[in-house]
């Protein structure tokens, strides 16, 4: 019914506002001239006191410092000198002006404050410039600042680091923006949730970003995209001064010893040598005036090569050697394959893998007299990244069943900031992204997998990796947003639209050269998959495209449209309110293939999709400080947030319908025979006959994207010593959140062993019929308490704690409708969600940094810190085999 992706976070710029008051007697000041003046670029903005004495200018260059004056005649003119702008932020600078008894002027050095402010109502935070330079970092990676957020947390099982959970939620439900245009892996199948992200490239070199926002309940409904968190992020641009930096780093095995502990612990030492491996990183920025005043430059760049052994090996020469279980014997195995096919897999000892990028960024920024100010900015990353995986003292893949994906982005934003007058101001901007992926394998040759657990965990994997052999994607995604700001008097409205048109060409066809998998090796040699015992199985796959080019890729459109409006409302001096409402409209153009034999056998279509429905999200939120100006404020809100699920999701539904292409399964467990192993990757079986069964994905017609409910309180005040405390509460409700069935499976019976249901096929004509569709179960209530010392005598110190509880009924942590289904743990029924804890939780979370600046003769240094620790992940108990009969024995 509804499917309302949310308006994505689009600020890039910040605000400076305040009250000027009389001297004498505080009463507020209206008709006083104020003028800001940032300082690096000579970029000016002014406006008018309203009745009131409040001033606001929206849309201002985040960063500083800003000289800000006010001028009224028969008064003293003051100036509030190293102002700083924050990245979505209102910076509150209060002025105050005197009787003009003499010809002089008042100039004070102005102290912002981003914590105690009364324009500050939801949960968020930012890194600056001098932070990004002052915390350490390993990757140089924007996640590496993101986890200073209490409710930002790093998977600790990710190798990357760079998979990141916000609140508890999924990290494909993150939004990630730079200059305020989408920065997001749209499609979905990257853990970093960026462009490019399968390669493990940064997204833009660390040196081209001045501020982050991280936000998880902002209620300015300008902000949004998510129902996890977001990160904004803007660019450096050129000042009137010529600066620059470069940097680099190196690792090499002479850093690294040779000696490992042995085990069981405390049974000595061994001698492994690694293999050789290496990782360079550099680059630079520079940034100055063209013309002083007028036009900027900047510019950066960074190249990452990184040559690193996997740690396994089948042969004993590594610390992890592969074990041979259940008598597979990798060694073994490979001698059948050079022998009988006249394949070799490659080595049984360790080998390297590549990951290397290459980041470009340029801007340039126009000032275009004291009314308006234009940007142009292009970012380029390509990289590629070794993808091994399935190597472990009880998995072995040879070298040549990897894969290598290679990835090119290019994005470009024009950006228009307008002052039309006092009162009236506009942002427009305009984006256009391409991104390329394609996965390159070393060798083409029908997957096989022997032992373990079929198509997740093997014991030995060799050919072609069953899901790279055709695997390529296209996207182009261009943007559209204006927002115009009306100051009235206590009132600041913004009214603005923001659209988007996604185009996607994915070319995915699994086990595309053929998948075989055999319980045993001795299986595999004999090729006899009759009488196995329980639960043992034996299992054929194969997809491809119909008519001509069995490389056909799927393509598909969407598109956006949201419009909103915001009121932030200064009722007093001691508080602050703020709508919102946004109505979005999604749409997808094109139509999924409909398939006959789908509708005649289970009796449902392969032709729907979500329908094009509009959405209201409202917004409130709120600030009272119980002195104005004083050192301490109450302050929250509620309203729903929406976000978008990952179009690999819908794509799957384009791409699966068994007409323009079909996704055959023969599995013995189902009563299918599979076919004898055919070592000629381009003469698969394909007419499997009546045993042979279809596999679709479709879509609920009245399938909705992720939305939440989501309530903030929070209360902060000065301590002692100059810190800063907060406590605040955070709770999620889901309202949609995604679901998947298998429509082909019907309940016949419960399990002896524990009365849960049993299934069987609908029709044995289909395998697999998964279905996206949703739920309304799930939440997340989070409380933290932070401390923050702002920069004082040369220390920034900043400490939280979080304690999370997050539940959901589905974590949708894969790319492919079917394996998002066979792996969701269920403790029996397969239809109906079933409440738990989230994959996503992190129950306990502690960080802390701290940075130290010193001066040693004309030479300045910086010391920074970091410190994390978690703990309380989620698991579950599995019986690693199929006591539901559902087919699968990944779920029970």
């Amino acid at each position: 019914m509804l499917l309302a992706p949310a308006l994505l976070a689009q600020v890039t710029t910040g605000n400076i506002a305040g009250t000027v008051s009389a001297k004498q007697d505080n009463n507020a000041m209206p008709g006083v001239t104020v003028e800001a003046v940032h300082v690096p670029t000579g970029t000016r903005y002014s406006t008018v006191s309203g009745a009131n004495g409040y001033y606001q200018i929206p849309n201002a260059r985040i960063g500083g410092p800003y000289r800000v004056t006010a001028n009224l005649e028969g008064f003293k003119s003051m100036t509030a000198d190293n102002v700083e702008v924050r990245l979505g932020q209102t910076t509150n600078v209060p002025l105050t002006l005197g009787m003009a008894a003499v010809s002089e002027a008042i100039t004070v050095t102005a102290s912002t404050d981003p914590i105690i402010n009364p324009n500050r109502t939801g949960s968020e935070s930012a890194v600056s410039t001098k932070q990004i330079e002052t915390l350490p970092t390993v990757n140089r990676t924007l996640q590496d600042y993101a986890r200073t957020n209490p409710y930002i947390s790093v998977d600790p099982q990710d190798a990357s680091s760079t998979r990141l959970y916000i609140a508890g939620r999924n990290n494909r439900y993150n939004n990630i923006q730079i200059d305020g245009a989408v920065n997001n892996d749209l499609f979905g199948l990257a853990d970093t949730g960026t462009p490019g992200g399968q390669t493990n490239a940064n997204p833009i070199s660390l040196d081209a970003i001045q501020q982050l926002q991280l936000v998880v309940s902002p209620y300015d409904v300008r902000q949004g995209g998510f129902t996890g968190g977001g990160i904004n992020a803007v660019t450096r641009s050129g000042t009137n001064q010529i600066e620059g930096s470069l940097f680099g780093t190196k690792r090499s095995p002479s850093y690294v010893g040779k000696s490992v502990p042995n085990f069981p612990r405390g049974s000595g030492i061994v001698e492994k040598p690694i293999t050789t491996f290496d990782q360079t990183q550099y680059g630079g920025r520079l940034g100055g005036a063209i013309l002083r005043d007028k036009l900027f430059f900047f510019t950066s760049g960074e190249r990452n090569r990184r040559n690193e052994p996997t740690g396994v090996s089948a042969d004993g020469s590594t610390a992890t050697v592969f074990t041979n279980p259940n008598g597979n014997n990798a060694a073994q195995f490979r001698q059948d394959l050079i022998t009988r096919y006249n394949y070799d897999p490659g080595t049984l000892g360790d080998f390297p893998r590549n990951t290397n990028s290459n980041l470009f960024f340029g801007r340039f920024d126009v000032n275009l007299g004291n009314s308006s100010q234009v940007t142009l900015r292009h970012n380029y990353v390509k990289g590629i990244n070794d993808t091994v995986s399935n190597r472990s003292a009880t998995q072995y893949r040879f070298p040549t069943a990897i894969y290598t994906i290679a990835d090119k982005t290019n994005s470009t934003v024009g950006q228009w900031n307008t002052v039309f007058n006092a009162t009236m101001f506009n942002e427009f901007r305009l984006g256009h992204q391409t991104i390329k992926d394609i996965r390159n394998v070393p060798v083409v040759f029908p997957s096989i997998e022997i032992g373990g657990t079929p198509q997740s965990s093997p014991n030995l994997s060799a050919g072609t990796e069953r899901f790279s052999g055709a695997n390529a994607l296209d996207q182009k995604i261009d943007e559209l947003t204006d927002d115009f700001t009306l100051t009235r008097g206590n009132h600041t409205i913004v009214l603005g639209t923001h659209n988007e048109a996604f185009r996607f060409k994915n070319l995915f066809l699994s086990e595309f050269y053929g998948y075989y998998y055999y319980p045993t090796l001795a299986r595999f040699e004999s090729g006899d998959c009759t009488n196995l015992p329980a639960p043992q199985t034996c299992e054929y796959r194969i997809s491809y495209a119909t008519g001509s080019n069995p490389r056909n890729p799927t393509s598909f459109a969407a598109r956006q449209y949201g419009l909103y409006v915001n009121d932030q409302w200064h009722m007093n001096n001691n508080i602050t309110l703020t709508f919102g409402v946004r109505a979005d409209r999604p749409s997808f153009p094109d139509t999924p293939s409909f398939n006959p034999t789908v509708q005649s056998t289970i009796g449902f279509s392969t032709a729907s999709k979500p329908h094009n429905t509009t959405v209201l999200s409202p917004r409130f939120g709120f600030n009272w400080q119980p002195v104005a100006g004083g050192t301490q404020q109450v302050r929250g809100g509620v309203g729903i947030f929406a976000g978008r699920a990952p179009y690999v999701w819908i794509s799957n539904a384009y791409g699966g319908t068994g007409v323009f292409s079909v996704a055959l399964a023969c599995v013995t467990s189902a009563g299918c025979k599979p076919p004898a192993f055919n070592p000629d990757p381009n003469a698969q079986p394909k007419g499997l006959g009546s045993t042979g069964s279809l596999s679709v994905d479709m879509v609920d017609p009245n399938f909705k994207f992720p939305r939440v409910l989501r309530g903030t309180l929070g209360y902060d005040r000065d301590l002692f010593f100059g810190i800063r405390g907060t406590v605040e509460a955070l709770y999620s409700k889901s309202q949609e959140d995604v679901y998947y069935i298998n429509v082909n499976r019907k309940q016949t019976g419960t399990s002896a062993l524990d009365g849960r249901p049993t299934y069987a096929l609908v029709n044995s004509q289909v395998f697999d019929a998964t279905m996206l569709t949703n739920t309304s179960k799930g939440s997340e209530s989070i409380q933290t308490i932070q401390l923050n010392r702002p920069f004082a005598r040369g220390v920034t110190l900043s400490a939280s704690y979080a304690h999370q509880n997050a539940k959901s009924a589905f974590d949708a942590t894969s790319s492919r409708a079917i394996s998002n289904w066979r792996f969701q743990h269920t403790q029996g029924d397969i239809f109906t969600p079933t409440l738990g804890r989230s994959a996503f939780e992190v129950e306990h979370r502690l960080n802390a940094s701290a940075s130290y600046n010193l001066s040693t003769g004309p030479l300045n240094h910086t010391l920074g810190l970091y410190w994390n620790a978690q703990s309380g992940r989620p698991y579950s108990l599995l019986f690693s085999s199929d006591i539901n009969k559902d087919q699968y024995s990944s779920n029970d």
